[in-house]
């Protein structure tokens, strides 16, 4: 019997997913991307100084290049919520969008297709 995962992961791979600068992303990156994604998708968006205090992914400098390679990616936005201005929140951009988009149609297809 095949595995569904490993059918997702054949169609994330052959998809137009790596055919954008995301490639790029370390994979560090791309963890935090996902907990920053999360967060988003559950209403509590993430700040910056609680994105640089997850331990499992490396330390709090370390945290802050991977934010800074997601930034400089197009993957990340940073903003102010409310009338704080001094805390900010992240939240993915469009770009960031589109990537969880190709994900999620690669998902739909490793399930449909028959195995």
């Amino acid at each position: 019997m095949k595995n569904i995962y490993f059918r997702y992961l054949q169609f994330v791979s052959s998809d137009a997913i790596h055919q954008s600068k995301q490639e790029v992303l370390s994979s560090t990156a791309i963890l935090l991307l996902n907990r920053i994604a999360v967060k988003e998708y559950e209403e509590k968006p993430m700040n910056v100084n609680q994105a640089m205090t997850i331990q499992a992914l490396g330390s709090p400098s370390n945290l802050h290049r991977k934010l800074v390679e997601l930034r400089e990616a197009g993957m990340i936005e940073v903003k102010s919520v409310g009338k704080n201005h001094r805390t900010k929140y992240l939240f993915i951009s469009q770009a960031a969008y589109d990537y969880f988009q190709i994900k999620s149609e690669a998902m739909v297809k490793a399930i449909e297709k028959p195995l």
